[in-house]
């Protein structure tokens, strides 16, 4: 099953963008740890089929690893997840892996979506934190620059969350993009190689081709404010559609336990 699977999605068409809001189902919680956690081990071992393999039978409760094994394991998944009293780099790291688990199955009347770059290698790392890549039956793929962002704040909105993550959309984007054209040269879709090349420049001359995006995951505690992306929009208001502006609230209810639920479910397959 997919992490959306197990959320209830709800599309707003505003002015302002299209917008997702992702609720978890009752009685899904645990489903959507395992699952989110399976996820960021396979992304994080992408280029490792053996270490995978390591991790899975290892998770499933298979013999304890070697030593030079489990460093290995180490070295590629405890970047972000070494320490849980780090609570804004631990949450951080599990909503941008949240977004990851959900961008294939957002469809914001923007296209199909063909391709999800994934976040960085850690949470800390310098660069946008994601890129959807779009076909709408025209002979130009879209792209979309994602910038994601946790919420666990009584006092600080949603809507503040977004505006921020708007202004540092428009101020490094370009930069942003460039970064991720090096991944995309590697894909094995032509047509996505092809976009690699241009991409910052259909980005600087605002072809209509580019659009943006940005994700919150934030715990569930007080009802959402009514436009909690009118920063995304004013920020990029030179965008022909508010298809071209498009955001997602994931609600996760106590969000410092359940990143530290996915944490333990990574080690599952280390220790």
């Amino acid at each position: 099953m997919r992490v959306t699977d197990h959320f209830t999605l709800t599309l707003t068409q505003h002015d302002d963008a299209w917008w997702f809001r992702a609720q978890i189902i009752d009685g899904h919680r645990d489903e959507v740890v395992q699952l989110v956690a399976a996820d960021i081990v396979r992304r994080q071992l992408a280029s490792n089929p053996s270490a995978l393999a390591s991790w899975i039978a290892r998770r499933a409760g298979g013999s304890p690893h070697d030593d030079p094994t489990k460093a290995e394991l180490k070295a590629y998944l405890l970047s972000d997840f070494a320490d849980d009293s780090n609570r804004p780099r631990l949450q951080g790291a599990v909503v941008e892996h949240l977004w990851a688990s959900m961008a294939e199955d957002l469809y914001g009347g923007w296209g199909m979506p063909i391709h999800v770059e994934p976040p960085h290698f850690s949470v800390i790392d310098h660069g946008g934190d994601g890129l959807s890549v779009y076909d709408s039956d025209d002979p130009e793929l879209r792209f979309r620059l994602w910038e994601s962002k946790r919420h666990d704040s009584a006092t600080k909105s949603v809507t503040e969350v977004v505006t921020g993550a708007s202004g540092q959309l428009r101020e490094h984007a370009a930069e942003y993009l460039a970064r991720m054209s090096k991944p995309l040269q590697l894909n094995d879709d032509p047509r996505i190689q092809q976009l690699a090349g241009k991409i910052v420049k259909l980005w600087t001359s605002r072809d209509a081709a580019g659009g943006v995006g940005v994700s919150v995951g934030t715990t569930a505690r007080r009802a959402l404010p009514s436009r909690p992306f009118r920063g995304l929009r004013r920020e990029f208001s030179h965008f022909e559609t508010p298809q071209h502006r498009e955001g997602l609230v994931i609600e996760i209810p106590r969000l410092k336990e359940f990143a530290r639920d996915v944490r333990a479910e990574i080690l599952k397959g280390i220790e």
